[in-house]
């Protein structure tokens, strides 16, 4: 996930009424700015939503009123009807030299948050949880589950536009779980950043044994996906109780990714997340950032509340998940529904 960038405003549009403030484009998004302080062309730095700030000078007016030593967190907003996503800032907050070093350097956007003091926002993990450390994740077997927006990785769609079908599943409100067994029989219950130690209370663990999954999965596989439920964020699908649902298996012996856990290990008893739509390639090809946040903005749970957002991912023909060469890792981008409250 980019925490922030370099960027160029592509587009500048009026906001109906407004005196003061316009919208800027920059990637996908749309931003809200003081009226005339950007114009078309101008290099800036780009913060998404889904970030922290630390406060600084340079962002005073972000400050909270009551406690001026808060981190600043990025959303969505609404000013005057219009929805404003992610913060634009001057380039000249980061000096000449140091934009000048860092242009062609791969982990330039890393660098910049990094220097600005930005971090990616995480939600509160309730005690039951966050289990105790048994290690680091092991990523040397799989990839952690963070998906980039579509909407700051906007040539990704022509990615997506090539592959055979697109699916959108509803992106579920809960906390990201793997677990995997390695070639050795070894199984590892993680989530989204660590791994777990067993225990009775931690609900990663409940879900393994509640499938049986470290007799039930073959040595050399992972499964992946979201834990949703009573006392997992505000379970905003209203689930009477915690499940797991998968949305990624890996066979390791072949690294491939699949959507499903294949139909021969007898594991349809576990869940899959949603898929509320699949495009075939002729369908996709109508598809921009704008029409695909639309579809976004109206996915709801089944509870009828506002879905957090979709997950959007590029399959072969053989339904084996794309590999990005601009993401450098799977074809599978997320759009967040901009009416979802969290």
């Amino acid at each position: 996930m980019k925490l922030a960038s370099f960027e160029t405003i592509t587009e500048i549009i009026p906001i109906e009424g407004a005196d003061r403030i316009e919208l800027a484009r920059v990637q996908g998004w749309q931003s809200v700015i003081r009226k005339n302080e950007y114009k078309v062309g101008d290099y800036v730095i780009f913060v998404p939503i889904d970030t922290v700030i630390q406060p600084a000078e340079w962002n005073k007016f972000l400050w909270d009123k009551n406690d001026p030593t808060k981190p600043i967190r990025v959303r969505t907003a609404k000013l005057r009807g219009v929805v404003s996503q992610g913060l634009i800032f001057p380039s000249s907050l980061i000096s000449a030299q140091e934009i000048y070093d860092h242009m062609d350097d791969p982990e330039e956007d890393a660098r910049l948050a990094t220097m600005l003091g930005i971090s990616k926002y995480e939600k509160p993990i309730p005690a039951n949880l966050a289990g105790v450390v048994a290690g680091d994740f092991p990523t040397h077997l799989v990839s952690k589950t963070d998906e980039d927006n579509l909407k700051s990785n906007v040539d990704v769609l022509e990615e997506l536009k090539s592959a055979f079908m697109v699916t959108a599943t509803i992106k579920m409100d809960g906390t990201s779980a793997s677990y995997i067994k390695d070639h050795d029989g070894r199984f590892y219950v993680c989530s989204r950043n660590l791994e777990l130690k067993e225990s009775e209370s931690n609900v990663y663990w409940q879900m393994a044994r509640k499938y049986d999954l470290s007799n039930r999965m073959p040595n050399g596989s992972a499964l992946q996906g979201e834990i949703c439920g009573p006392g997992i964020q505000k379970n905003s699908m209203g689930l009477k109780e915690i499940d797991l649902f998968v949305f990624n298996f890996k066979d390791l012996n072949t690294n491939n990714y699949y959507r499903e856990i294949p139909e021969e290990l007898k594991m349809d008893d576990i869940p899959h997340v949603q898929v509320d739509v699949v495009w075939h390639k002729d369908e996709f090809q109508k598809m921009n950032i704008d029409s695909l946040q639309k579809y976004v903005n109206n996915l709801l749970y089944e509870n009828k509340t506002s879905a957090e957002g979709a997950v959007f991912r590029g399959l072969t023909k053989d339904g084996m998940l794309m590999f990005s060469e601009k993401l450098r890792k799977m074809l599978s981008v997320k759009i967040i529904n901009q009416n979802y409250i969290d």
